[in-house]
């Protein structure tokens, strides 16, 4: 049995990268359960044991995007180190990494206006691990029960949330974001050592 799930895990992972990659390349009105199957190298109808249509492959190929990038920032944060490079590897490894992805491919808007209420709800639930980990860290390196330190650290969190977003006004390219996510990490590193 639990060969069988991890089996299934397996190839469920490979269909999620084969529908990212399609996703990515023809958008979402433009990829059909074929070209997913395609790229998974598995037939249409096997395709359907796994999911039930295109929408659903959707929601849960990105749910799982979101899942990676999100374990793949927190364990930067456990990696020995100065802070600046924590945050900084913390702050590629999400927002940076996403931002490559989106900016490789020209659906980029048509794949995030095609984020449906189930879509959000579970990369909500997902980004919110992301905060609840960093605070954690916070905790970590900036040790203290003080209002005054608490609210440092929840300051914070709110500049390497927001932040990113801002960054994107222009629609940098990749090197530019990635260089502007080094300065906020360095910004808040500094503070960090200062207080």
């Amino acid at each position: 049995m639990e060969m069988t799930s991890g089996l299934a895990a397996a190839k469920r992972r490979v269909i999620h990268n084969a529908a990212i990659s399609r996703f990515s390349a023809l958008g979402f009105a433009g990829t059909s359960m074929a070209d997913i199957a395609d790229e998974a190298a598995m037939s249409r109808p096997a395709l359907y044991q796994y999911f039930r249509n295109k929408g659903d492959i959707f929601v849960s190929a990105f749910v799982h995007l979101f899942e990676d990038q999100v374990e793949r920032a927190l364990l930067v944060l456990n990696e020995p180190g100065p802070v600046a490079e924590q945050l900084n590897g913390f702050l590629q490894r999400y927002e940076g990494d996403l931002w490559q992805r989106m900016a490789t491919t020209m659906h980029s808007d048509e794949i995030l206006s095609a984020k449906n209420a189930d879509i959000v709800a579970a990369i909500d639930s997902v980004v919110m691990q992301l905060w609840d980990g960093m605070a954690t860290y916070l905790a970590r390196v900036a040790v203290g029960r003080s209002r005054a330190v608490v609210a440092r650290r929840a300051a914070w969190i709110e500049l390497l949330k927001f932040s990113p977003k801002g960054f994107k006004f222009d629609q940098p390219s990749v090197e530019v974001y990635r260089r502007r996510l080094s300065a906020l990490a360095q910004s808040v590193a500094a503070d960090i050592a200062a207080s």
